[in-house]
C-alpha cells in the first residue's frame, strides 16, 4: 500500500490538516500487503507513544490502544465515502492484487507523482457522476449549497466559510469553460485535498502534550465508523459528533450497538475474522491442475463460500471454542464428491455434519487445509505448521531462514516424517522448525487439497502423524497424534484467545495494540478468554475508554 511520507506532502489543492505529530511509522511485521490500488492504498503518519509509566501488572494504565496519527484513506474507503456522501458508485481504475493478507492501513510510506495523478483521475470520475443541482442546470447557488451540505462528512469535520469561498473561487474562475467544467474543477480540488484524503486522530489541541489525549468528537466518530463501516459516519453518528455527545461512554456504547446491528458492519467484521483465519486466501491459493485436477475454480469458490458461511455463524452466534469443536459444515454436490462426503444434490451449499475423520472443527475444513498447504503439487508440513504457529498461537518471530535453506531442503530425502526428523537434526534448521513442524505433522492425514487419507502415498504405509509440541506453554505442549489432539489443546489455550484478540484488535485499529502496552488491551484479552464471543470482543475494543484516546510522543 502507498502513503505520503509526511503530512506536508499533499497533492495539489490540499486545504491543510494541521501539524504532523510524531515520526513516521515503520509498519508492523504481521501486516499483510494488500497491493497498490488505483488510488495509492493506505498508510499512516503516527506518534510512537510514550514508553514510560506502567502499573503493578506491567501494563500502562494510562495508555491508549493506538498512537496519535494522520492516516491516508485506502481505496475501499475512498469508494465507500464517495458512495455514502455523494451518492456516486466509483470503481478504481486499477484493482489491487488480491493476496488474502489483511491490508493494514499502516505500512510503507511512498510519495509518488503517479499516485497524485490517480487521485486526480478518480476525482474527475466522481465529479462527472455527481449532481449538485439535481436535474437542473449547474449554477453557483446550488453548487455552494451542495458543498456546504456534503463537504463536512467528506472532510470528516466541519468546513469553514473560507474553505467554501476558496472552492467557489475556483468555480467562478472556471465558468468561462462552462458550468459543468467549473463544477468538475471544484470537485477535483476538494477530492485531492488533504482534508478529504486523510483523517486525523491527534486530539483537539495536542500541542506540547505527551501521554494520552482524547480525540475530538469528530475524530472519535470517524475512528468508530472507519473501524466497522470503512467509511465516514452515517447521519445519526455524525449528529452525535456534531453535538459532542459521542464522547460520552453511554452514547458511544449505544452507537456501537446500533452499528453492529447493521449488515454492512457485520459483513466487514466477519471479513476481519476471515482474514485472521486466512480464509481470504482460499480464492487465491494455487494448485497444480495436472496433479489435482479435482481442484477446479468452481470447487475453490465453493470452499470459500462454505468457510464464509461457517464464519458468519461463528462470529455472530458462536464463540472461539467452536473453531475447534464445531461439527457444522457446508457442502454442495461437488464438495461432497471430491471429499468423500455423504451425497449432496446441486450446487447450493447446505449445512451438514462433519464426518468422524474431520473432528477437529474448522481446522479440518478442506479449504483451510488446502490454503495452508502452499506447495502446488505436494504436501507441505512446514507451512501448515506455520499457519497454526502464526495465526492461532502468535508464536514469536523466528527470523529469516538461512541463506542456503532451499538447498538444504532439496537435499533431504524420504517421507515427510523422515525429512522433518532430518531437518530437526540440523542445528541451523531444527532450532526453528521444532516450534512449528509438529503442528504440520499431525495434518498428514489430509493431502494438499484437504482430502482425507490413511495411507501415505510416499511409502504406501499408514500415515505418520506423531509429534511433540514444545515451548508454547503447559496447556499446549505435549505429544499429539492428530489434528483433533491439536484442536483439543488449542480450544482451552490462553495463547489462542490472546492471539485472536491481538490480531482482531490490530485489524480493527489498523495498529498492533500490544505496542502501547495498555492495561485496556490486557483487560480485553482477559474478558475474551473468559467469554470467547467474537461480537463481545469487537464491542469491548470499540467501547474501551482507551479507544477514545491516542498516545502522543514528546516532540
Amino acid at each position: 500500500m502507498k502513503t505520503f511520507a509526511a503530512c506536508a506532502i499533499l497533492v495539489a489543492g490540499a486545504m491543510g490538516l494541521g501539524a504532523c505529530t510524531g515520526g513516521a511509522n515503520s509498519g508492523h511485521p504481521s501486516a499483510g500487503s494488500g497491493g497498490a490500488g488505483a488510488l495509492g492504498g493506505s498508510g499512516a503518519i503516527s506518534g510512537s507513544g510514550p514508553t514510560t509509566g506502567g502499573s503493578a501488572t506491567g501494563c500502562r494504565s494510562e495508555a491508549s490502544l493506538a498512537p496519535a496519527r494522520i492516516s491516508l484513506i485506502n481505496d475501499e474507503e475512498y469508494a465507500h465515502i464517495v458512495r455514502d456522501v455523494f451518492g456516486v458508485t466509483f470503481v478504481p481504475e486499477v484493482t489491487a492484487v488480491r493476496t488474502g493478507e489483511y491490508p493494514l492501513n499502516e505500512g510503507a510510506q511512498i510519495a509518488s507523482a503517479d499516485v497524485a495523478k490517480q487521485y486526480y483521475r478518480a476525482a474527475d470520475q466522481v465529479a462527472s457522476k455527481a449532481k449538485p443541482c439535481g436535474d437542473a442546470a449547474v449554477g453557483a447557488s446550488c453548487v455552494e449549497s451542495f458543498l456546504r451540505q456534503k463537504l463536512p462528512r467528506a472532510f470528516k469535520r466541519p468546513v469553514t466559510d473560507a474553505e467554501i469561498a476558496g472552492l467557489m473561487g475556483i468555480f467562478n474562475g472556471a465558468l468561462q469553460d462552462g458550468a459543468q467544467v467549473a463544477f468538475n474543477a471544484v470537485m477535483e480540488a476538494a477530492l485531492v485535498s488533504g482534508s478529504f484524503l486523510y483523517r486525523t486522530e491527534i486530539g483537539a489541541d495536542a500541542s506540547g502534550t505527551t501521554g494520552s489525549v482524547a480525540m475530538s468528537s469528530y475524530e472519535l466518530a470517524n475512528a468508530l465508523s472507519f473501524s466497522v463501516l470503512a467509511s465516514v459516519p452515517d447521519d445519526e453518528l455524525w449528529g452525535k459528533a456534531a453535538d459532542g455527545t459521542i464522547t460520552q461512554p453511554a452514547v458511544l456504547s449505544a452507537q456501537v450497538e446500533r452499528l453492529l446491528a447493521l449488515q454492512p458492519a457485520r459483513d466487514i467484521l466477519t471479513k476481519k475474522v476471515s482474514y485472521y483465519l486466512d480464509v481470504e486466501k482460499i480464492p487465491v491459493v494455487s494448485k497444480d491442475a495436472g496433479v489435482f485436477s479435482e481442484f477446479t475454480p468452481s470447487l475453490q469458490s465453493s470452499l470459500y463460500q462454505s468457510a464464509q458461511l461457517f464464519l458468519k455463524d461463528l462470529v455472530w452466534n458462536g464463540s472461539l471454542g467452536d473453531l475447534f469443536t464445531s461439527n457444522k459444515y457446508y457442502a454442495n454436490e461437488e464438495i461432497a464428491k471430491v471429499y468423500g462426503l455423504p451425497p449432496v444434490q446441486g450446487s447450493g451449499l447446505i449445512e451438514v455434519q462433519m464426518p468422524a475423520e474431520r473432528n477437529a472443527g474448522f481446522l479440518s475444513h478442506p479449504g483451510l487445509l488446502a490454503t495452508s498447504n502452499l506447495h502446488t503439487a505436494s504436501d507441505d508440513v512446514v507451512h501448515r505448521g506455520l499457519w497454526i504457529y502464526s495465526n492461532l498461537v502468535c508464536g514469536v518471530s523466528l527470523g529469516t531462514p538461512p541463506a542456503n535453506a532451499d538447498e538444504v531442503f532439496k537435499s533431504l530425502t524420504g517421507t515427510d516424517r523422515e525429512k522433518a526428523q532430518a531437518r530437526n537434526a540440523l542445528p541451523q534448521c531444527g532450532a526453528c522448525h521444532a516450534f512449528f513442524d509438529p503442528f504440520g505433522m499431525v495434518s498428514n492425514n489430509f493431502d494438499a487439497i484437504g482430502r482425507y487419507r490413511t495411507i501415505d502415498p510416499q511409502d504406501n504405509k499408514p500415515v505418520f502423524t506423531q509429534a511433540t509440541i514444545k515451548n508454547l506453554g503447559a496447556d499446549i505442549d505435549g505429544d499429539v497424534s492428530s489434528l483433533k489432539d491439536i484442536a483439543d489443546r488449542l480450544k482451552t489455550g490462553r495463547r489462542v484467545s490472546d492471539c485472536a484478540t491481538k490480531l482482531l484488535a490490530e485489524y480493527t485499529l489498523d495498529h498492533n495494540p500490544n505496542e502501547q502496552n495498555s492495561c485496556a488491551i490486557q483487560q480485553i484479552k482477559d474478558d475474551f478468554a473468559a467469554g470467547g464471543k467474537f461480537v463481545d470482543l469487537f464491542k469491548a475494543i470499540l467501547t474501551s475508554p482507551a479507544f477514545a484516546t491516542r498516545d502522543l510522543a514528546a516532540q
